[in-house]
């Protein structure tokens, strides 16, 4: 087994798990986010092991850029959001993700990054929730 989170994430994908898996995409796999401090979080993860998005070849890189594409309408359409923020640092887990932070025109703290909530990332949501918002994302790739 691989000691790289994403990795680890792909090959529990490959194995049928977990529940949080919205859809395998040409070069990536978006999931569910752990948490749901903003309704609809996801994180989209590159198939392939790279530590930075420039060291995906130009043809691998263009196919996850068009994922990210889709991934991010279909979260801002499933979500309702006001702002979607696409992030990619890397710097814990070192495998090109990018997490997809729907944002609420509600939210008074919208104008700053999504960590100001980050007191709220232990609510995972509830089942029904969590499983209502994969399908609606689903949906929005169709």
């Amino acid at each position: 087994m691989s000691t790289c989170l994403g990795c680890q994430k792909i090959e529990a994908l490959a194995a049928g798990a977990p529940a949080s898996l919205i859809a395998e995409l040409p070069s990536a796999w978006l999931l569910l986010g752990d948490h749901q401090a903003m309704p609809g979080y996801a994180v989209l993860w590159s198939k392939l092991h790279v530590k930075e998005l420039h060291h995906l070849e130009p043809a691998a890189y263009d196919a996850f850029m068009r994922d990210l594409r889709r991934a991010s309408a279909a979260v801002e359409v499933a979500s309702g959001c006001w702002k979607l923020n696409s992030v990619s640092l890397g710097n814990g887990v070192q495998h090109v993700h990018v997490h997809l932070f729907p944002r609420s025109s509600m939210d008074p703290e919208r104008l700053r990054h999504p960590w100001v909530h980050e007191a709220d990332f232990s609510q995972p949501g509830t089942p029904q929730q969590r499983s209502a918002m994969i399908e609606r994302i689903r949906h929005a790739l169709e």
